[in-house]
């Protein structure tokens, strides 16, 4: 009989990792729900919103840093990752009225993740569907990369991209935390 919901498959996460990363999937949902749907609101609460957007970025990168099984070196870029969120998310909170710098905060954490995430899916042997998450983190990169530079003069205009992206960001989360191998109790 199976210990694992997935016979076969290595487990790559922790136990408890997977709730951790089905929350935090389901606050960037939720995130990116509120920046998408409420486009006229003022830099200040924008500054704030991508904050926490950068703050669930950091929790997933840090969540993967110290609840994964994968190599040393992976861990310490995962973890080096995630703190750059976390400065990238403490100055989107203290942006002013700058649109483009909070742009840019959020294209620069996007871009790290994007990387690290593509580069430890492509170096873990032990991580399911890494090719897909490959794939997931280039096109983080390259969202990112058009956040960055992008012509986003309004925060209409930021909101509503950086809110579908953090949909479909947070989606992929939780996907992967309902693929993620969960150990199953024995009978007694």
């Amino acid at each position: 009989m199976p210990t694992n919901r997935i016979e076969g498959r290595t487990a790559v996460f922790a136990d408890w990792a997977w709730q951790a990363l089905l929350v935090t999937g389901v606050c960037s949902v939720l995130l990116g729900l509120v920046v998408a749907v409420w486009p006229n609101k003022s830099v200040t609460v924008a500054g704030t919103l991508c904050g926490l957007i950068l703050l669930a970025s950091a929790g997933a990168q840090l969540i993967v840093a110290f609840g994964a099984h994968i190599s040393t070196p992976l861990k310490v870029l995962e973890f080096l990752s995630g703190a750059a969120a976390l400065v990238l998310a403490l100055w989107c909170f203290n942006s002013g009225q700058w649109v483009l710098l909070l742009a840019l905060w959020i294209g620069m954490g996007w871009m790290t993740r994007g990387v690290v995430q593509a580069i430890v899916a492509a170096w873990s042997e032990q991580f399911d569907g890494a090719g897909r998450q490959e794939i997931i983190g280039l096109i983080t990169t390259a969202v990112g990369l058009i956040v960055a530079v992008g012509p986003f003069e309004t925060m209409t205009s930021l909101s509503v991209a950086v809110g579908l992206f953090v949909i479909a960001l947070g989606a992929s989360e939780i996907f992967m935390a309902t693929r993620v191998e969960r150990s199953v109790p024995q009978p007694v």
